[in-house]
């Protein structure tokens, strides 16, 4: 009698655990039982309880091959859950709920391969995404974990819109709706830094122009004749020598020396990561004739000034990495522009765009210009002109040249904000009083000394 309870109890266990999962004891197959694979990898369930029938829910995330009564596999087809049903000999049916989630385990070992030191990077899967959170020290560092996971990400998405051979045959059976693998970036930079970029930006110019030429002109009637034309036939620079009658001889004599000096220095802030921006000028509309639109002018916008963009990026020991592009740019016409539509402006540029690496506090030359431009042009009477001595007097040279000596130097620094304001040029400035403006003629008023 014993015996006979013994058995019945050994019987009645056996049918409450009929899960065993890679060997290991499963819970009490029951409502609330899960199994959990990923995609595109099966996992070998091993029965306690003999089965005569199984059935999945949906296909299309998962599928199953009955081994024997008592073992099957489960093979995860697509990121969701659904479900499996098992029928015992006895009549007796139990649900299981199948998950089938993205496996994350190769990305994290290559994210651990590639950044060893990087410890706070966590990589989890929810709802069909790849999740990445945690710290990372820079920028860089998140650039090329969010590369991996991409990399992982494609992969995935090759499988599973490629589809799955059916049991027994070579069809393919594809799934492009299941191809929803995406990444979700959560990861921080740890402590953010600030770069501040200063930027020279040094041109010299230098001209200088010479011009030495005689002029004989006579008028007959109405036929007015040259002997010989200067490089200016008009101007302030003719002086006239000779008036004989309607026979007149001028003298076409100029010297012109000047030089120009022009120094940006735009400086700037911004975080780690970031694009900063930076213009001190005025923008400008030019019209621009549509052809074969009638009469429809377009409206081009041209920006002027001293610009700066930049990209600053901190690297590993202290290294700063730059995608920087300063300009300056200014009018070189000075005429009052009455009608753009027949004047346009014409500016002239200078401008630069790299990306360079540099320490904190070191100084870098990103461009350089060296320019020498001569042009010397000679005009004279043939045969006369060529006589030594007297030829000056039937020969017009003008000389010309022109040296420009540009530099761009870039200089950043890791900066943190202070607690106390900086001063600033107009703290300084106080408004002076009426009297002081009308008796005094002063544009500025006394400080205080408080």
């Amino acid at each position: 009698m014993m015996a006979l309870k013994f058995k019945q109890l050994m019987t009645v266990a056996l049918l409450g655990f009929v899960l065993f999962a890679q060997g290991a004891q499963a819970d009490e197959l029951n409502s609330e039982t899960q199994v959990s694979t990923f995609v595109g990898k099966s996992k070998l369930i091993q029965l306690a309880t003999p089965v005569t029938r199984v059935a999945v829910g949906d296909t299309r995330i998962a599928d199953y091959k009955v081994v024997s009564p008592t073992e099957l596999f489960v093979l995860g087809k697509a990121v969701g859950t659904t479900n499996l049903i098992f029928w015992q000999k006895g009549g007796k049916s139990v649900g299981v709920d199948v998950t089938v989630s993205v496996d994350v385990a190769p990305l994290e070992k290559a994210i651990a391969k590639q950044f060893p030191n990087e410890k706070d990077i966590a990589v989890s899967s929810a709802s069909g995404s790849i999740v990445l959170g945690g710290y990372v020290s820079d920028a860089v560092v998140a650039d090329t974990v969010v590369s991996l996971a991409e990399a992982h990400m494609r992969n995935l998405n090759r499988y599973l819109t490629g589809g799955f051979k059916e049991a027994g045959g070579t069809t393919a059976v594809p799934n492009p709706a299941t191809a929803m693998v995406q990444i979700v970036n959560m990861m921080r930079v740890r402590d953010p830094q600030q770069v501040m970029l200063e930027v020279r930006v040094a041109e010299v110019s230098k001209e200088l122009m010479d011009k030495l030429g005689v002029g004989f002109t006579a008028k007959s009637g109405d036929v007015r004749w040259n002997v010989l034309s200067g490089p200016a036939s008009a101007g302030t620079s003719l002086i006239e020598i000779l008036r004989h009658g309607a026979l007149k001889g001028t003298i076409d004599a100029e010297h012109n020396d000047s030089l120009v000096k022009i120094l940006a220095e735009p400086n700037i802030v911004a975080t780690s990561g970031q694009e900063g921006s930076f213009l001190v000028g005025g923008r400008i509309f030019i019209p621009v004739p549509q052809p074969g639109v009638g009469n429809t002018i377009t409206l081009v916008e041209r920006e002027y000034g001293v610009g700066l963009k930049f990209v600053p990026t901190v690297l590993d020991g202290g290294r700063i990495n730059l995608k920087v592009a300063p300009e300056v740019s200014e009018f070189s016409n000075e005429k009052k522009f009455t009608d753009l539509s027949t004047t346009p402006p014409v500016f002239t540029t200078r401008r630069a765009s790299t990306t360079v690496q540099l320490k904190d506090g070191e100084h870098l030359v990103i461009g350089g210009l060296m320019r020498d431009n001569m042009t010397a042009t000679v005009k004279a009477v043939p045969v006369l002109g060529q006589l030594p001595i007297l030829g000056a007097l039937f020969r017009s040279t003008e000389y010309r040249s022109n040296k420009t000596e540009l530099v761009i130097v870039v200089s950043p620094s890791l900066v943190k904000a202070t607690p106390q304001a900086p001063e600033l040029a107009t703290d300084k400035f106080v408004a002076p009083t009426r009297g002081e403006v009308l008796i005094g003629g002063k544009l500025e008023g006394k400080q205080s000394n408080e």
